[in-house]
């Protein structure tokens, strides 16, 4: 008796330590993420693992506060081929590894291919992630276009209402290029990048506000999301709207979509994330393609200007061909193209050869293309393949149903 009475002593001795631990553990790193300003972590963690999730996803419009555009209440809808073309069983298979969600081709200007898989149907809204890069962009030549903003060349610090350390040379087209040589963790997986902070933080602003300019502007790529969410705040002070408001006014609602769309938010009524996260559905993103095939207009009107949409997407350094002022081009010798993308798949893909808009949503994305070490000494491997680089290798996977899709098409 004695012995079960002593041993009982010891378990909750050894358990009140083992809590005592736990309890310090906690405290310590709440201290530790009070002090050093990453209370963000707290939002990540509770839309994130107390989700059962590892990381950001395509419905998280229902996790954060948003800003709604509404349509024009025209409806124009897509003409739609008579009989769809199916995809082939491997085809399907190929989409369903990487957990597509939704699958468009359009040529023409009808719908002759589309897919829904697993809940996802043709109403549902998702997050576009960096594909909203590509909106700002669009949005800064109209801006420029409309003389709100002087020029792609102009310097930020006209525009930016409060300067960071060497700013002064940095200009709105480095901010587009991907070359401002901004101090910027980009990464969609480490919870302590500079990328985490500003998707879960309640305070956008005051993350740029502690930005700084640390290379020579216009010099090397760096892709930094940062880039696109000072464009957003330079977007709102020389137009005084919102970019929701702007987007809403000047190309939403003249290029006629079926459904609003949502701008994911820091806080209530507060800053737009222009790095990413607006919410639409396949058939309403299709429209952004559809409007670079028309280079800028929709039907009689202009929605940006064929000249600036020109220099969007032609390559801000020769150097970096795979890049434009925001936009993505996959410079395939055959079937070149300019699209949108996002970190899990996002895709709008725009192939003037073609006269074809692809899009595609889902929860995956491949890792990118580089020329493989073993090939960087062979001058014709590279010749044949330097074009992918830079691009998610599914990326290959989408043009390669697409040609199965169109040779059904024309039978």
């Amino acid at each position: 008796m004695q012995n079960t009475s002593k041993h009982n002593r010891n378990f909750w001795q050894k358990t009140k330590r083992f809590l005592l631990l736990v309890l310090t553990i906690f405290a310590l790193l709440n201290l530790i993420i009070f002090l050093t300003g990453n209370t963000y972590l707290y939002k990540g963690i509770q839309a994130t693992y107390l989700q059962g999730k590892t990381g950001p996803g395509i419905y998280d419009s229902l996790t954060f506060h948003v800003r709604e555009g509404t349509t024009s209440g025209k409806k124009h809808p897509w003409n739609e081929k008579n009989t769809l073309v199916s995809l082939s069983d491997s085809s399907i298979q190929r989409l369903k590894a990487t957990k597509t969600t939704s699958f468009l081709i359009i040529q023409n200007g009808e719908i002759i291919h589309e897919s829904y898989y697993g809940n996802h149907k043709r109403h549902t809204k998702s997050n576009s992630f960096s594909m909203a890069k590509s909106f700002i962009g669009l949005m800064i030549g109209i801006a420029i276009d409309r003389g709100e903003i002087k020029s792609f060349d102009e310097p930020i610090i006209n525009y930016l209402p409060f300067r960071l350390p060497n700013d002064e040379a940095v200009t709105i087209r480095h901010l587009l290029g991907m070359s401002s040589g901004l101090d910027w963790t980009e990464s969609g997986s480490n919870p302590l990048s500079d990328n985490a902070a500003a998707y879960y933080t309640t305070d956008l602003r005051k993350i740029m506000e502690n930005e700084a300019f640390i290379k020579e502007p216009g010099i090397h790529f760096n892709y930094a999301s940062g880039n696109s969410q000072l464009l957003g705040v330079i977007l709102k002070k020389a137009t005084g709207k919102t970019p929701t408001e702007y987007f809403e006014k000047h190309v939403w609602r003249k290029i006629n979509p079926a459904n609003n769309l949502f701008w994911s938010l820091d806080q209530e009524n507060g800053m737009e994330k222009t790095f990413c996260c607006v919410y639409a559905t396949s058939r309403d993103y299709a429209r952004i393609g559809q409007l670079i095939l028309n280079q800028g207009s929709w039907g009689d009107t202009e929605v940006i200007s064929n000249r600036n949409l020109t220099k969007l997407i032609q390559p801000f350094n020769p150097k970096y061909a795979h890049y434009g002022l925001h936009f993505w081009r996959f410079n395939h010798p055959i079937t070149p193209a300019v699209y949108a993308r996002g970190i899990l798949g996002q895709y709008i893909i725009a192939i003037p050869t073609l006269n074809v808009v692809m899009v595609r949503t889902g929860h995956e994305r491949k890792k990118k293309y580089f020329i493989p070490k073993n090939k960087q000494n062979d001058f014709k491997f590279i010749e044949k393949n330097k074009y992918k680089e830079y691009h998610p290798l599914d990326l290959f996977e989408y043009f390669s149903i697409l040609d199965e899709v169109l040779k059904q098409a024309q039978e």
